[in-house]
């Protein structure tokens, strides 16, 4: 029971190390993750290079955060057997590069849009400060600084000049 024991001991070790070195090392950030895989993987650059994007998604899914902007453009669009949960054809405001993608901020503005908030109107940037601070408790920072970027109410202008 003893040895049973210390090879349990011995296996939960090995784990813990290996899901921190994975954590704070390895899935840090994208471009950690892609070091590493080169690291392992050196003759197959292409295919690391292709692969960029669902490096993206496995950093931020294992770091629980959005992945970031710059990087959006790398993951693959939706195949057209599979439904990207809109309902009709994708506006203008997709991601650029990035054709079926639509960031959150796109969606708020389809419902500003939906509730009759036009473009000029000060309730938008109201709505949408309100929605990015509800994001922010979701550890969205990322998407609450797009929303806010995005519905921020014009900057005036300085009339001193």
């Amino acid at each position: 029971m003893r040895k049973d024991k210390a090879v349990w001991e011995h296996q939960r070790t090995y784990e813990q190390s290996k899901r921190q070195y994975l954590g704070e090392d390895v899935l840090k950030d994208t471009g950690s993750a892609v070091v590493w895989w080169l690291a392992k993987n050196d003759e197959h650059v292409e295919k690391t290079v292709a692969d960029l994007g669902l490096l993206a998604q496995l950093t931020s899914a294992a770091n629980d955060s959005d992945i970031p902007e710059r990087l959006q453009e790398l993951l693959s669009p939706s195949r057209p057997d599979e439904p990207d949960g809109l309902d009709g054809p994708v506006s203008s405001g997709a991601f650029a590069g990035s054709p079926g993608r639509r960031s959150a901020a796109d969606h708020l503005s389809d419902l500003f849009d939906a509730m009759g908030f036009p473009e000029e109107d000060p309730r938008r940037a109201t709505l949408a400060a309100q929605f990015a601070h509800i994001i922010k408790e979701q550890n969205r920072y990322e998407t609450a600084e797009e929303v806010l970027r995005r519905f921020a109410p014009p900057e005036p202008e300085d009339d001193a000049a």
